[in-house]
């Protein structure tokens, strides 16, 4: 097992060390053999469902895979710190070979969010093996306002929430496809590309006081199903689509979001109890329960690409 590190400054790649490297990833990808390894990138992975998730793509005995490079993304470094040592501990449970390292990053800040996102992605096409999935978790995302519509008060708030729930989820994907899709003719990675927007029930259903956070699930899941409709007509080299997607809702998970709302005075009273009442009685999902079927889910690899699965269907 490799240590999980945290890069402190990162050093950016010229654009011509860049291409460079690509054309040697590909050579080295078409002409030797290796062990394949799976690339995962977790956003919003310091603590809660991003945590969980990164956990069990570490365990083999839930994902099935033996080799697995994953790249950590959240503002917090000591909670990053944390979720890669829990990773750690699963990796060497089942005896997966890991690969982790963090990002401390702030994907609200769009002064930044370009060259943010390239510094994560970029350098991992200098990666000596090749990678047979490239998957990522689009999880991090805030609650933003609570409240009645007609009754915000603060612009800036609900900016910095279509920033972060939106814009810089939006960027992720966009990115994370033009860099590791390999479609006929193009250049990538080689192997299978996967993207997983972490939605909700609040993309579908209207939930009183919870206008912000609603309104950018259901953005986020239209931009995601568009984006599977586009990816339809890109065949890749092996003759797949390029890019496969879905729109995961977790279900109503005990976690430090769930608590906020529980205890937000903001919040529609019905909507608050219902939350109280779940977590007194603890019957709200466990992430790792959570976080087990999503990644059952993305192994099967048998979902209709740009769907809305729920934790709860069958």
């Amino acid at each position: 097992l490799i240590p999980a590190t945290i890069p402190t400054t990162l050093d950016r790649p010229s654009s011509e060390q860049l291409t460079r490297a690509r054309v040697a990833y590909e050579l080295v990808c078409s002409t030797t053999p290796q062990m394949p390894q799976t690339l995962l990138v977790v956003t919003g992975a310091s603590r809660g469902l991003g945590r969980a998730i990164g956990v069990a793509f570490a365990s083999a005995s839930t994902s099935n895979i033996s080799s697995l490079r994953a790249i950590l993304v959240a503002r917090s470094e000591d909670d990053l710190s944390e979720t890669a040592s829990l990773m750690q501990e699963a990796a060497q449970q089942s005896s997966t070979e890991l690969e982790v390292s963090c990002t401390v990053a702030d994907l609200s800040d769009l002064d930044t969010l370009e060259e943010t996102v390239e510094e994560i992605f970029e350098p991992l096409l200098l990666s000596p093996s090749p990678y047979d999935k490239a998957i990522l978790i689009n999880n991090a995302g805030s609650l933003g306002y609570l409240g009645q519509c007609r009754d915000m008060k603060s612009l800036s708030e609900l900016q910095h929430a279509i920033n972060f729930n939106l814009t810089s989820s939006f960027w992720l994907s966009s990115q994370f496809a033009r860099i590791f899709a390999k479609t006929e003719g193009e250049t990538g990675t080689g192997g299978r590309c996967i993207i997983v927007n972490i939605t909700s029930l609040c993309a579908v259903e209207p939930f009183k006081s919870m206008s912000v956070y609603c309104a950018g699930k259901a953005a986020r899941d239209m931009f995601h199903a568009v984006f599977a409709k586009e990816e339809e007509t890109r065949v890749s080299s092996s003759g797949s689509r390029s890019c496969r997607i879905l729109n995961y809702a977790p279900g109503m998970c005990e976690t430090a979001m769930s608590l906020e709302l529980a205890e937000s005075d903001r919040l529609d009273k019905d909507l608050g109890t219902m939350y109280q009442t779940s977590l007194k009685e603890k019957t709200m999902v466990q992430p790792k329960d959570t976080a087990a079927k999503l990644v059952r889910i993305v192994v099967a690899d048998e979902w209709i690409s740009g769907a809305h699965i729920d934790y709860w269907d069958e």
